[in-house]
């Protein structure tokens, strides 16, 4: 599982620079005035090898009615009590004020380790000055500009210094087993298919939506093989999260289950992604995919409740599926019906065929020898009136597998022909449900 760092402060210290920042991407809004960060935002970050799970959250304000709703605020109780580390930023301009003094006493409660940025140090009087935040009872603190970037290089230094040693999602013991998430949006039938999988009642099942609200495992052992079941609580969008969900305080507690689903994910190999046969595919759908594509994780997709369908035409909703998801055509689909238990058991064979073709590994003079010969049929388009022409072929890795392509001119190698090589590859050799890596690099001569 990755480490997780929340940043906490009082509104419009900058909190959203730089987590965009740190991530190295423009997912948070920023502005002026306070109050701009509404709900939690996730990035992954990395820094000398190590990475972690970067939380943003909204203005801390503590002893006053907020400005904020008090949803908004719970949601920063959620990141402090999940964080593994907390950035506490302050202002350089603004000094010391008595909401972070505030602040500072809640994060001492917390117990939690933390790191006291002073942001908006944009020279080196600004840095010179940050010493007066000692008086915050501190002993290290870290001038930064977000804006500029200055000093976060050293920040991240300070940070994983403070987080667990281990950079491991998997412990060596634990080699030979396979986790598979079962992932989804809420009430789509996640804990009724891990009941249907395992032939036993260990999750808890209902029909109010989100009654999974942490993460479950479940380890079954087919013929020699063992697969590591993860039930995860229901992935919404953003905006969604902490809406219309049953039970006392559901909303902190959806909020709660959204990072560890995105942990779940972070762990498996293989994801089940659910999907509602009578609703279809629902823009909250293509989130859990992206999600898992995004960390390259295999897909299967799970059409549940195929028992609830009137016409089961399964032609015709491979072809809705094709429109729906074109971005996902390498995934093989399985139409289940979790409450009756029909084809619940062939889901088995498929994670194992998705699983071992990530571990697919070709021979280099294979590659070569038939890829070489696709592209010579239909070389890369000419840029810049610059040819680029592919001249050798390397598989580097597996799980997952990732392919090579040195060229003299990488720069050039437009995103289309990317996609042609991707198909090539998947007609020459089995990768099912696994997602490809492809590189360019540079090959003089």
């Amino acid at each position: 599982m990755l480490p997780i760092v929340a940043i906490i402060g009082r509104p419009n210290v900058g909190k959203s620079t730089l987590f965009n920042r740190l991530i190295g991407k423009r997912e948070a809004i920023t502005a002026d005035w306070a109050g701009t960060t509404r709900d939690r935002l996730y990035g992954e970050c990395s820094w000398s090898n190590y990475n972690f799970l970067l939380v943003d959250t909204a203005g801390l304000e503590i002893g006053k009615k907020a400005s904020l709703d008090l949803d908004i605020q719970e949601q920063i109780e959620v990141a402090i009590n999940e964080s593994n580390l907390l950035l506490f930023m302050v202002d350089a301009k603004a000094g010391i004020t008595d909401d972070d003094l505030k602040a500072i006493r809640k994060i001492r409660n917390s117990k939690k380790p933390f790191v006291l940025i002073v942001n908006k140090c944009d020279n080196k009087n600004d840095v010179i000055g940050s010493a007066e935040f000692y008086r915050l009872g501190t002993t290290t603190i870290a001038p930064v500009s977000a804006l500029s970037g200055l000093g976060t290089g050293d920040l991240l230094d300070m940070v994983i210094k403070q987080l667990p040693k281990s950079r491991t999602s998997k412990k060596a013991e634990d080699s030979d087993v396979i986790n598979v998430a079962i992932a989804g949006r809420p009430n789509v039938g996640k804990s009724s298919l891990l009941n249907s999988l395992i032939k036993q009642d260990r999750a808890v099942v209902s029909d109010i939506a989100g009654t999974t609200r942490d993460t479950s495992n479940y380890t079954f052992t087919l013929n020699g093989k063992k697969i590591n079941f993860i039930d995860t609580a229901g992935i919404r969008r953003r905006g969604k999260v902490g809406k219309s969900a049953q039970g006392a305080n559901p909303g902190k507690i959806e909020k709660y289950s959204v990072l560890r689903s995105l942990n779940a994910l972070e762990k498996a190999e293989v994801v089940l992604v659910l999907i509602d046969a009578k609703e279809g595919v629902t823009a909250q759908d293509l989130h859990v995919l992206n999600y898992a594509l995004d960390k390259k994780k295999s897909i299967i997709l799970t059409i549940n409740k195929w028992d609830s369908v009137e016409e089961n035409d399964i032609t015709a909703y491979l072809e809705y599926l094709n429109r729906k998801i074109t971005f996902l055509s390498f995934a093989p689909v399985i139409f289940v019906s979790a409450k009756t238990g029909k084809n619940v058991q062939k889901i088995y064979d498929q994670i194992l065929s998705v699983y071992n073709s990530r571990f697919n590994r070709i021979k280099t003079s294979e590659l070569n020898s038939l890829l070489l010969a696709d592209i010579f049929k239909k070389s890369p388009p000419a840029m810049k009136n610059i040819l680029p022409k592919i001249k050798y072929i390397s598989q580097v890795a597996v799980n997952p597998p990732t392919f090579v392509f040195f060229t003299n001119h990488p720069e050039l190698i437009h995103f289309s022909y990317h996609r042609f090589l991707e198909n090539r590859i998947r007609e020459h050799w089995d990768f099912t449900g696994t997602p490809i890596n492809i590189l360019f690099k540079q090959k003089s001569g």
